[in-house]
C-alpha cells in the first residue's frame, strides 16, 4: 500500500490542537426564528475552535449558489452573518461547508474542472483545464466566501470528483485567499484507510485522499472525517488506529461525530467517546480533535440548550481554554435588529403579506442586551 506522507503544515498550528468543531446547518427553529450561536462563546465553559456554516450548494447550471435553500445574502441569514463575525472576533475560525449529501457542487459542469497540473489523467482523477463552467461556479463560491468574510471552506465531496478537479480547486482557493485561508475536507472515515480509489474502505468522493494529500497536502489544513452513518465509528480506537497505520499523521484527522442520535446512525455517548479520545491522545500524544454534526439539537441539552454538547466536549478536549465574547451596547442593538430581520424572513407567511406585517408579534428570544460586557 502507498504510504501517505505525514505532513504537519502551517495551516493547522499545534496551539489550536485538539480542535473542537461544530457544524451549523439548521439556522432557524421550527417557528422560523434564527438559532443563536452566541451561547457557544458567551458560556464560559466552552472552548470552541471552529464553526462550520453549511451548506453552500453550487447548482448544476453553474449560475446560482444557495446556502441551504436560499441565496447566501437572503435576509433570513442576517443574524447568522452578524453572530459569525462576533465568533471570529472572539477567536473562533469560521468556515463554510461546500457540498454534502446534495449533489452537484463538485460535478464536471461546476467545481470539478479547475485542473491541477499533476493530478493524474482523466481515468485516474485528472481534472479539466478550468473552463467557462468552472469559472462561473467558482466565481459564485468565491463571492459567497467574500460576502460572509469566511476564514476558510470545508469541502464535503459526496459525489464523484476527479483528483485533478479537487487539486485545482484547492490551489485556486489558496491563490485567491492567501496562506491564512483554511481549506479542509470532510471524507467519510473509511475513505482514509487507503490511498487510492477501490482500495480499503468505502469512499464517496471519487478520488483517493492519499493521492490528494501527496499532491496538495501542504495546502489542506486537516480532515473532518465522518466516523458515523456506517462509515466507521468512534466507540473504540480501531478505525483511527487503522488510518494512522496507513501513514496519516494523527493531528491531521478530526473525529467527526453526531451530536444527537436523531441526526444519523452511529451516535456515540459522551462517556464512551471520552474514553476513546483519551486512549487516542495517550497513544499518539495528540489528535486532530472532534467535530459535531450539528449544533441546533445537540444533546444532552437538545433544541433548548444545544450548546451543552460543546460544554461536554470542552471537558474532554480543551478545559480552561475558552474564548472571550466582548459585546458593546451598540453591538447588542445591532444584533436585536438583525434577529428581527432574520425572523421576519424566516416566518412562513401568506402570499401578499408585506415585510412590516411580518414583524408583528416578533420578539427576540435571545437577550443580547444582557450580554453587554464592555
Amino acid at each position: 500500500m502507498h504510504v501517505v506522507h505525514q505532513i504537519r503544515c502551517s495551516s493547522s498550528p499545534q496551539e489550536e490542537l485538539p480542535r473542537l468543531i461544530l457544524y451549523h446547518q439548521t439556522t432557524h427553529d421550527a417557528a422560523g426564528r434564527p438559532i443563536s450561536l452566541l451561547p457557544l462563546i458567551h458560556t464560559r465553559r466552552i472552548a470552541l475552535t471552529h464553526l462550520i456554516i453549511g451548506a453552500l450548494h453550487v447548482h448544476a447550471n453553474g449560475t446560482t449558489i444557495h446556502l441551504n435553500d436560499h441565496p447566501p445574502l437572503h435576509p433570513r441569514y442576517r443574524t447568522l452573518r452578524a453572530e459569525a463575525r462576533l465568533l471570529q472576533e472572539a477567536g473562533v475560525v469560521v468556515l463554510g461547508m461546500v457540498g454534502g449529501a446534495a449533489r452537484g457542487s463538485f460535478a464536471r459542469g461546476t467545481l470539478d474542472g479547475g485542473g491541477g497540473g499533476d493530478g493524474g489523467d482523466n481515468n485516474n482523477g485528472g481534472g479539466g483545464g478550468g473552463g467557462a463552467a468552472f469559472e462561473r461556479a467558482y466565481g459564485l463560491l468565491r463571492g459567497a466566501v467574500g460576502a460572509y468574510g469566511l476564514d476558510g471552506v470545508d469541502l464535503d465531496v459526496e459525489e464523484p470528483m476527479t483528483l485533478g478537479g479537487a487539486v485545482g480547486l484547492v490551489r485556486r482557493l489558496r491563490a485567491d485567499f492567501g496562506r491564512a485561508f483554511v481549506v479542509t475536507f470532510a471524507p467519510v472515515a473509511t475513505a482514509l484507510l487507503a490511498s487510492a480509489v477501490g482500495q480499503g474502505g468505502i469512499n464517496l468522493s471519487g478520488f483517493g485522499y492519499g493521492e490528494l494529500e501527496r499532491v496538495v497536502g501542504r495546502e489542506v489544513g486537516f480532515y473532518n472525517a465522518q466516523f458515523y452513518n456506517g462509515f466507521g465509528g468512534a466507540g473504540g480506537t480501531a478505525l483511527f488506529d487503522g488510518i494512522v497505520a496507513g501513514g496519516w499523521a494523527p493531528e491531521r484527522i478530526v473525529v467527526g461525530q453526531l451530536t444527537s442520535p436523531v441526526n444519523g446512525f452511529g451516535f456515540v455517548r459522551h462517556e464512551e467517546l471520552g474514553r476513546t479520545v483519551a486512549a487516542l491522545r495517550e497513544r499518539y500524544s495528540e489528535i486532530g480533535g472532534v467535530a459535531g454534526w450539528e449544533y441546533f439539537n445537540a444533546v444532552p441539552g437538545g433544541v433548548g440548550r444545544p450548546w451543552e454538547w460543546a460544554e461536554s466536549m470542552t471537558r474532554i478536549l480543551r478545559p480552561g481554554r475558552e474564548p472571550v465574547l466582548r459585546i458593546t451596547r451598540e453591538k447588542a442593538e445591532m444584533l436585536n435588529e438583525a434577529w428581527m430581520t432574520s425572523a421576519a424572513a424566516g416566518v412562513e407567511v401568506e402570499d401578499g403579506v408585506g415585510a412590516a406585517e411580518r414583524w408583528v408579534g416578533l420578539v427576540p428570544n435571545v437577550d443580547y442586551l444582557g450580554m453587554v460586557n464592555e
